[in-house]
């Protein structure tokens, strides 16, 4: 992307936050003239949102697929939801599983969460604890906060990763700690499992984790 449509896009973005939705719909139909994907995805969500523009959701989802099929993450993470919910297209849960995935490999952390999700679950596919702790485990070392809690939990069930408390509080202490209620209750859970020596290891490890792996999100 050149230097001046990714200033462009940024003008288009103050101007939607801004609500000038006219404003930014000629700045992201510039960008997506010129085949930026990001362009074409925030004109898709105008589209989609009937900002700025009449509501049109075929023409959404075009721009969302142009933008997707240049690996554009957010356009990928966007088809999967439609598709999951028949939101603008019909609901077909294997192309909600396809971009799921793309997106999942592209970076997107909520992405990378859902898919954990579905593997924990078996949901589309065949139930597979150690691709749930995979993904889980991409998007919590990114600081993912669900994620974090997500996995945490596999090491307090053994479920696709060894049983071990220590690492599960390390995990589930980050999320606890922003103040996630959830995450809040499993750490409880832990301190009344764990022993005095095992405590103070999770303790410390935790402290590295949070160092590692950042605040929350």
């Amino acid at each position: 992307m050149s230097s001046n449509v990714l200033a462009d896009v940024e003008a288009g973005i103050t101007a939607y936050n801004a609500g000038d939705f006219t404003t930014a719909r000629k700045v992201f139909e510039s960008a997506a003239s010129a085949g930026d994907p990001a362009g074409k995805h925030l004109l898709a969500s105008l589209y989609y949102q009937g900002h700025g523009t009449p509501r049109d959701l075929a023409r959404a989802v075009a721009l969302f697929k142009e933008a997707a099929d240049a690996g554009y993450p957010p356009s990928q993470a966007n088809l999967a939801l439609m598709y999951s919910k028949g939101d603008g297209v019909p609901a077909d849960k294997n192309l909600a599983l396809s971009y799921t995935q793309k997106a999942a490999e592209s970076g997107d952390l909520q992405s990378q969460f859902n898919l954990a999700q579905l593997y924990r679950r078996g949901e589309g596919v065949s139930q597979d604890y150690k691709q749930a702790a995979h993904w889980y485990r991409r998007a919590a070392e990114a600081g993912h906060g669900p994620s974090q809690n997500e996995y945490g939990l596999l090491f307090a069930q053994g479920h696709g990763v060894p049983l071990d408390y220590v690492q599960a509080f390390a995990w589930i202490d980050m999320p606890a700690t922003a103040g996630e209620p959830q995450s809040i209750k499993n750490r409880d859970q832990l301190l009344q499992i764990l022993t005095p020596s095992d405590l103070k290891r999770a303790q410390a490890l935790a402290v590295e984790y949070a160092m590692r792996f950042g605040a929350t999100k």
